[in-house]
């Protein structure tokens, strides 16, 4: 396959990642929301709507962005934890950066959050979970 064919899977695959990412995050962005306004803290708030997303998360990009027509695998579903607990990793450290900079209960912090969370998402689901596979 030549790298111009190749170049355009692949930006139809992140196209995926975003819109599938997006309707993920406004579910998970609004219950972090939601709870940062009913007092609960940063960390506790980000890591509910994680959570929550997770399995959400697994099967959506599986399905429709990375279009994986193989059977699911334990291995699998365990590389795509560990990539979600780096970038979520991530996520915290810049939730962490936010709070030691004076911005506490902030939503430009968790967005910030939460685009660096999926910028690492997708480079590592990508690399080691649902690898390119030639045509």
């Amino acid at each position: 396959m030549s790298g111009t064919a190749s170049l355009g899977r692949e930006a139809a695959t992140l196209a995926r990642f975003v819109l599938v990412g997006l309707g993920n995050t406004a579910i998970g962005y609004g219950l972090i929301l939601g709870w940062l306004r009913l007092g609960l803290g940063d960390y506790a708030a980000n890591m509910a709507g994680f959570a929550m997303g997770l399995p959400i998360s697994y099967g959506l990009h599986r399905h429709l962005t990375f279009r994986a027509r193989h059977r699911a695998t334990t291995a699998e579903a365990l590389r795509y934890a560990a990539a979600f607990l780096i970038a979520y990793a991530a996520n915290l450290s810049v939730v962490a950066l936010g709070r030691a900079a004076g911005f506490e209960r902030s939503a430009l912090v968790q967005g910030a959050a939460i685009c660096t969370y999926a910028g690492v998402l997708f480079v590592l689901t990508r690399v080691t979970v649902f690898r390119a596979r030639p045509a």
